[in-house]
């Protein structure tokens, strides 16, 4: 190797040396997760009492990255890699996927947004999930998507920047089918506005052909065959699900250390036996931080539905209280109790994560503890 070669490699390594550290300096990675579990009692789960050891008793588990890398002039590279995993098992959960909770990369900029693409959320569960999960309760089978059991796949999302105190969103989630780009595909949008101790959102999202088989590769994925969503299947005549549309409003006052919530949403099923379901839910919600450490919570929320073919009008009106008490900014234990009555048409009661009751009342008792790391 002659001296010119070899000059040429140590400038060529020392330059690649330079540019590797002033990357690294405009770069940050950062490992982020939270572990929760507990045990449940259940009053009434089948016609008899259960207790349950529980995974993701304060908040479901994760592990994850997210990084971004400065660009210059206000923008950044943004990406973000979360795996949800059920603490007493040790297994994936979002149906056995590595990064089912997010997988996106995108670009930020101060003045123009966020673009993003890959797995992620809608603009239901952005913008009106928060008030759901102050509740410390989620509406029955999850129907309005506030506990975030559904993420679309094969998405392009924006999210604005704020202006006057607003900011916007939109999502589309590809269907993947080359011959009907309408089977399994979602659109979703909403908009925020939050000026000091007031916050209020709208949004909407509509699901075509949730989780079809003519496009197993769309929108949404198998998540939606869950036997949590107890409404994904027609009552008429167990038929799949044609579409789902998600329209919703909700926030958030605080008045010194306690904080006031409010959310309607509006869910349509339209089934592929031409059946259609409309159910109705109200939450209203206080939590009060008692102390620095003691958090108490308690909420209301009521769930009315119309069968159009069967002519049924199933009610749900469930009750929840929590103490939060947090041991270090970092560890918290908690108890939450919830009690659901079944009305009208309804022949059972099923607080969200158990069974469904014999008869038209359960409670649910729940202890459990969370650390973030």
């Amino acid at each position: 190797m002659n001296k010119w070669m070899t000059g040429t490699m140590v400038v060529g390594g020392l330059l690649a040396a330079q540019g590797a550290a002033q990357a690294q300096a405009q770069s940050s990675v950062q490992v982020y997760g939270l572990l929760s579990a507990g045990i449940g009692y259940v009053s009434d789960e089948g016609n008899g009492s259960r207790t349950h050891a529980l995974s993701g008793t304060n908040q479901n588990p994760r592990i994850g990255f997210r990084g971004q890398e400065d660009l210059g002039n206000g923008t950044k590279a943004v990406f973000a890699l979360e795996n949800g995993f059920n603490v007493m098992t040790g297994t994936a959960s979002q149906s056995g996927r590595l990064f089912g909770r997010q997988s996106y990369v995108g670009l930020s900029s101060n003045d123009k947004g966020t673009l993003t693409l890959g797995r992620q959320y809608e603009a239901v569960k952005d913008l009106l999930g928060p008030v759901v999960i102050a509740s410390n309760g989620v509406h029955i089978g999850d129907n309005d998507n506030g506990y975030n059991n559904l993420r679309v796949q094969n998405a392009v999302k924006y999210v604005s920047p704020n202006i006057s105190n607003l900011s916007f969103t939109g999502l589309y989630g590809f269907s993947e089918n080359p011959e009907d780009s309408n089977r399994n595909r979602v659109y979703s949008m909403g908009a925020g506005y939050k000026v000091d101790a007031f916050s209020w959102a709208v949004a909407y999202t509509k699901m075509d052909r949730p989780n079809s088989p003519d496009a197993p590769n769309g929108a949404i994925g198998n998540d939606y065959g869950s036997s949590l969503l107890i409404f994904n299947k027609s009552a008429v005549k167990g038929a799949g699900v044609d579409s789902q549309a998600i329209a919703g409003t909700g926030g958030f006052y605080n008045v010194g250390r306690t904080k006031f919530g409010a959310l309607y949403t509006n869910v349509r099923y339209h089934y592929l036996d031409q059946s259609n379901l409309t159910l109705q839910n109200v939450d209203l919600n206080v939590n009060h931080k008692l102390t620095e450490a003691l958090n108490l919570g308690a909420s209301y929320f009521f769930t009315t539905g119309k069968y159009d073919v069967i002519n049924k009008t199933p009610k749900w009106h469930q009750v929840n209280f929590q103490a939060d008490y947090f041991l270090s900014k970092r560890t918290d234990v908690a108890i939450t109790w919830s009690y659901q009555k079944a009305a009208g048409d309804a022949t059972f009661a099923r607080v969200f994560g158990f069974g469904a009751s014999g008869g038209k009342t359960q409670s649910v008792l729940i202890v459990g503890m969370r650390h973030y790391f």
